[in-house]
């Protein structure tokens, strides 16, 4: 998912100098004109990724031949973490964390639709400043559900009509509550919600683990006052007999196209917050405390 380039800033003589082994990995897809949630990685050729640096994003309209700045963001430095299981010869298995680092331009404001330049002047912490960007589309009207918009009720198997929870869920523990209610049943309560679309298992952005652990660790926290709601994006029968992805009926109802995207929906059953691709707990907790506060105390 996303789109790297290399080296496009325009930054003026004695900025930081441009590095042809880092490249800018966007996150997500879908930037529509109005404010928008910008994350990407900067990561080097070799798969490194440079962290906790102070990040500057200038954005600028591209037409045709010309550049035209916009407005210039900076972005803060997030991590999420996964664990996956390490097999020893002698067949005895110990968890790896894995920490995933990214970073979010807030409030993106995007004023025009087509093509749009990021150009990031990136300091790390030990290492000298450099500049690198990458290039991205912007659309007038949202695919997805925008923020704002009503969240569509959705019918989908939950836990009481399956043998087993693994028929709904391809995480390696997935938590049971997050399939016990469907997303139509969730919004006639009239509460908080939150529903992800990710595939830990067959996840083509390579981002579902790590983002169905981050939302999975808010459970303990919020799942008295929030529902959660986990749907693979994937039937899995398919996916797990026949090795194709075949997206699920609840999956193209949301006209999604890519995966994972998870969104936050206050009590009135509008969209708070959308995140499409990498998010972690510290964001996601974030919109949740938004939607908690606004309706209250209670459950």
């Amino acid at each position: 998912m996303g789109m790297a380039v290399a080296g496009m800033a325009t930054w003026a003589c004695g900025e930081p100098v441009e590095r042809d082994d880092v490249n800018v990995f966007l996150t997500a897809t879908e930037f529509v004109v109005g404010p928008n949630r910008f994350p990407f990685t900067v990561v080097t050729n070799d798969g490194v990724g440079i962290d906790q640096a102070a990040v500057e994003v200038r954005f600028s309209l591209l037409d045709g031949p010309a550049t035209h700045f916009k407005f210039s963001r900076p972005a803060t430095f997030y991590e999420t973490r996964n664990t996956t299981p390490h097999i020893h010869e002698d067949g005895s298995v110990h968890m790896h964390l894995d920490r995933r680092g990214y970073y979010v331009v807030q409030a993106a404001e995007f004023d025009t639709p087509g093509i749009w330049s990021a150009e990031l002047s990136v300091d790390p912490p030990d290492a000298d400043a450099f500049r690198a960007g990458a290039a991205f589309n912007v659309i007038a009207q949202p695919s997805a559900l925008g923020v704002g918009m009503a969240a569509l009720p959705i019918d989908h198997p939950t836990l009481d009509e399956v043998a087993d929870v693994e028929q709904l869920s391809s995480a390696p523990e997935p938590v049971p509550d997050m399939y016990v209610i469907s997303v139509a049943e969730a919004l006639a309560e009239e509460r908080p919600l939150v529903v992800q679309f990710s595939t830990p298992r067959f996840c083509v952005s390579h981002m579902c683990g790590p983002v169905y652990e981050e939302l999975a660790s808010l459970h303990a926290t919020f799942g008295d006052r929030v529902r959660f709601v986990h749907l693979e994006p994937f039937d899995l029968a398919i996916a797990r007999s026949e090795g194709r992805l075949a997206p699920t009926p609840a999956f193209q109802a949301w006209s999604l196209q890519t995966e994972p995207w998870t969104f936050v929906i206050d009590a009135a059953g509008l969209v708070s917050a959308r995140f499409e691709g990498m998010v972690g707990a510290a964001e996601l907790e974030a919109a949740l405390r938004r939607v908690v506060g606004s309706a209250g105390t209670g459950s």
